[in-house]
């Protein structure tokens, strides 16, 4: 029988059906996607114009305080009121972005696609931060630190002590004649909320490393933390505590290191010698100081404070009188009266970034 090109009737049908199916699943996947993508989208650009338009306003406020005259005048009242409105926007902003990172965890989400927005909001959001916290020292002094007999230090210590971790490790030695044995190491660290996470932050050299970390709360709870990420070159650490109540974390705020100048009060927090809860006061007495620790790291741009620091402070937090972070204090010249340092805030959060998306 001569064959004539055509597809016979059960082929056909066979054909017919497979379009039907194939297209059924293309449009059935689409719709999905729309649903629950899309409406992500339409927030992340949304939120992508908002941190524009502030960006818009940053500028703006940056060239009126450039050509104020009179800093006492209406026109300096109505930047600082302008200023103090950008920062809720910019805390709403934060939120917004915390319940996105809040569902990208679901499952039901394009999670990495969508993992990737938030990342990228986020730090133009802390860029846009840091500037108008580096605005604000710069340019408007009377809504900055607060100074001398105005300042209760018992109720900034109050307020920021729930915040701040004691933090054992145990790390494994050998002599000098191959026999194993252990140290115990202790330090400090406070906790932060990275994009709706609860994280723990701390030196290197503090968990550097160790096979058993604990982190212990001011109520007395101890939890056992596993390392997220470190920095030799900085000092720096990420803790994670998958065991603690969602009660247990109090965050503090990271503000810009930029905001500080040499004379700028500062508090720091931590366990001196495993004495949790324990708060000592300085000034910043120098910027930008190049250090060599023991083993051998040069850490740069290093905050030279006044405030004493002993061992078990190491991986504590650096504040200014307003409990924000401005550093992470991290190492002392031995046998010194009032010489520590401290990591600036600003390599900080460069490095939360790089290590909380990697």
């Amino acid at each position: 029988m001569e064959n004539s090109g055509k597809p016979s009737k059960p082929t056909l049908a066979v054909t017919v059906v497979a379009v039907l199916v194939i297209f059924s699943l293309f449009t059935g996947g689409l719709l999905g996607y729309l649903i629950y993508y899309y409406p992500n989208s339409e927030k992340i650009a949304d939120l992508q114009n908002q941190l524009s338009t502030a960006q818009s306003q940053l500028i703006a406020l940056q060239d009126q305080l450039s050509r104020l005259q009179d800093p006492t005048g209406s026109d300096y009242q109505n930047i600082t009121e302008t200023v103090a409105n950008l920062q809720d926007q910019l805390s709403t902003m934060q939120e917004q972005i915390d319940g996105l990172a809040a569902e990208s965890n679901t499952g039901n989400q394009n999670s990495g696609s969508l993992q990737a927005a938030i990342a990228s909001l986020q730090g133009q959001l802390t860029t846009i931060q840091n500037q108008v916290a580096s605005l604000q020292a710069s340019s408007l002094p009377d809504i900055t630190y607060v100074l001398g007999e105005s300042v209760s230090l018992s109720q900034l210590f109050d307020e920021v002590k729930g915040s701040v971790v004691v933090i054992q490790s145990t790390i494994r030695n050998t002599d000098i004649f191959g026999r194993v044995y252990y140290t115990q190491v202790q330090g400090s660290g406070f906790v932060y909320s990275y994009i709706g996470s609860n994280i723990i932050l701390t030196n290197n050299h503090v968990v550097n490393g160790a096979f058993d970390i604990t982190v212990t709360f001011t109520t007395g709870s101890s939890y056992s933390a596993t390392l997220r990420g470190s920095s030799q070159q900085t000092d720096f650490a990420v803790l994670l505590t998958s065991t603690a109540p969602q009660s247990s974390y109090q965050p503090l705020e990271i503000t810009s290191s930029t905001t500080l100048r040499v004379g700028d009060p500062v508090i720091v927090v931590g366990a001196p010698y495993g004495l949790s809860g324990s708060m000592t006061n300085g000034i910043v007495s120098a910027l930008n100081r190049t250090l060599t620790t023991d083993e051998g790291t040069t850490l740069t741009n290093v905050i030279q404070t006044t405030a004493p620091l002993n061992p078990g402070n190491s991986g504590g937090p650096l504040m200014n009188y307003n409990g924000q972070v401005v550093g992470i204090t991290t190492a002392i010249v031995e046998e010194s009266q009032g010489i520590g340092f401290a990591i600036p805030s600003d390599i900080i959060l460069t490095e939360i970034q790089r290590i909380m998306s990697t």
